[in-house]
């Protein structure tokens, strides 16, 4: 089995090849689909967390996602590896890390927010423009839907967590 540092490898893998072909934002981009598509889609969430699909259906489903998305030759290849590799299941973990690392490079702040429930491209700026103008830094925002947190949201810059969540405040009630 892998690890983490394996998946790390991945990741700035990807970004390499990207970097070297000057794609940086066309790979970007295709991240950003994928894991829109991911985090909207039930199925292929379940889907990816099953490792013991057989090489032709995962090949086959990156095949739709590369032509309903329009992936790039070059990620296009970097997903049949993982499927080669039979590490496909990694690839959520992977978008996140690659998101890190990306952020790294451009000098960006990471943070995570995990909302219970989605929000709209322009409540995501707001968020986005509040966090810059509090911080005073650039930052780079990766947004989780969590249900589990019925109300409220977690927010994770570098090693600060924020938790307002109902789910957070109901465990500590239970505590006391």
């Amino acid at each position: 089995m892998k690890t983490l540092s394996d998946i790390h490898r991945y990741a700035h893998a990807i970004y390499d090849i990207a970097s070297d072909q000057k794609e940086i934002e066309v790979i970007e981009k295709d991240f950003t689909n994928l894991k829109e598509v991911i985090d909207h889609n039930n199925d292929l969430q379940k889907f990816i967390k099953n490792p013991t699909f057989q090489y032709g259906v995962i090949d086959g489903v990156i095949n739709e996602l590369a032509k309903k998305l329009q992936f790039s030759k070059t990620f296009l290849n970097f997903l049949k590896v993982l499927n080669k590799n039979r590490r496909f299941f990694y690839v959520e973990k992977i978008i996140k890390i690659f998101f890190e690392y990306l952020a790294q490079k451009k000098g960006l702040l990471s943070a995570t927010l995990k909302l219970s429930h989605p929000i709209s491209d322009q409540e995501k700026k707001n968020i986005q423009d509040k966090l810059v103008s509090v911080l005073n830094k650039k930052i780079s925002i990766t947004y989780e839907v969590d249900q589990s947190l019925i109300l409220g949201s977690v927010l994770k810059i570098g090693s600060t967590l924020i938790d307002t969540s109902i789910k957070n405040k109901l465990t500590n009630l239970m505590r006391v």
